[in-house]
């Protein structure tokens, strides 16, 4: 799935869209890709730590596609916690892979954890609450 089709899915447009292509997904899980050009907004020393938001749009895109059939109007973070960077990246062009697996699922939001990898090696990863407004 490209970003003209996650577009369908997520309320993000345009630089506001940290996914770049979703590569596979099933109900409990889901991978895509983002790049570093999406930090760019905020400075060349911008934090790595930003890219929650790349996971955080990927479990968004995770409750679309397994949620009820109403579109999204509102993807929020309810929390974000055990936000862990593993290593300082050499920021290079290459894309970085995102991962999420549902933790907990209720009516109010569901509970992922989430990882990035950055050349196959670990970058950041933690847990958060995202919180779903539908149309």
């Amino acid at each position: 799935m490209d970003r003209t089709q996650l577009q369908r899915l997520l309320p993000h447009r345009g630089p506001a869209l940290w996914l770049d292509g979703l590569l596979g997904h099933d109900a409990q899980s889901i991978r895509g890709l983002s790049a570093w050009h999406h930090l760019a907004a905020f400075g060349a020393d911008a934090s790595p730590c930003l890219l929650f938001e790349a996971a955080a749009q990927l479990c968004a895109a995770h409750g679309a596609l397994y949620g009820d059939d109403s579109a999204i109007e509102m993807a929020l973070i309810g929390k974000l916690s055990q936000l862990q960077l593993h290593r300082q990246p050499d920021r290079r062009q290459g894309p970085l892979l995102v991962a999420a697996s549902q933790q907990a699922l209720s009516p109010a939001g569901a509970l992922y954890a989430f990882s990035i990898h950055a050349e196959e090696q670990l970058l950041l990863d933690g847990k958060l609450l995202l919180v779903l407004v539908r149309a």
